[in-house]
């Protein structure tokens, strides 16, 4: 995790325990395959594939029927926990499960959507043991861009725009890091930008994405 603020403007970056099992289940069930019209909004864009990539085995588990309508309910399930993320943004928020999540073994939260509930029911172990994963591979790797030096291009693209708007803006930029697969950054929110976790590697491309963005959010 990392967090830094001044006058007029405050920065974090973290990942989301609740949205890579949220990724976790759309690669395993192959719902990022299906046809983009069906859930790729301006508010909501389409993620590229995790990495490592996730196997779709859960494909063949569920009917066409079916597919069509845990389409639509892993959409509305995404764009839940990207607003309340986004409207809260605690780092509380991002460190477990949402509530639903850990209401094994029936995850009755879930109900009014039946067939992301099933696939939760038969899969959560597996996605919550890749996710945890995940997060500690993270923590490493954001250790790792903090000694390098890596952060301060976002720092200072964030204290520029606030010097441009003024001393009576406040600029907040939520930055959720992510094992995608595509080098690229997806504003998400008014004030949150998902990005791959490998972006911040190349300064000239996070500069590029990130750059709008900023100008965008503040």
């Amino acid at each position: 995790m990392f967090e830094r603020s001044g006058p007029g403007w405050q920065v974090s970056a973290r990942s989301h325990m609740s949205m890579l099992i949220a990724l976790y289940i759309r690669d395993l069930a192959g719902i990022r395959n299906a046809t983009p019209a069906l859930y790729d909004t301006p508010q909501t864009p389409l993620l590229s594939p995790l990495n490592p990539p996730v196997k779709p085995r859960a494909a063949d588990e569920i009917s066409r029927a079916e597919f069509a309508e845990l389409c639509q309910e892993w959409h509305q399930w995404w764009r839940r926990i990207v607003t309340r993320y986004d409207l809260d943004g605690s780092p509380a928020e991002s460190e477990s499960p949402e509530p639903g999540l850990l209401g094994q073994p029936h995850f009755s939260a879930y109900s009014s959507s039946p067939s992301l509930q099933r696939l939760i029911r038969a899969h959560y172990g597996a996605a919550t043991d890749w996710a945890h994963e995940r997060r500690r591979e993270y923590n490493s790797l954001s250790r790792e861009h903090v000694a390098a030096g890596r952060r301060q291009v976002v720092e200072s693209l964030v204290e520029e725009r606030s010097m441009e708007t003024g001393p009576t803006s406040e600029i907040t930029l939520n930055m959720i890091e992510l094992p995608l697969a595509e080098r690229r950054a997806w504003l998400v929110g008014e004030r949150t930008v998902i990005l791959s976790q490998e972006l911040v590697h190349d300064e000239r491309l996070l500069r590029s994405y990130l750059e709008p963005m900023i100008r965008f959010i503040g």
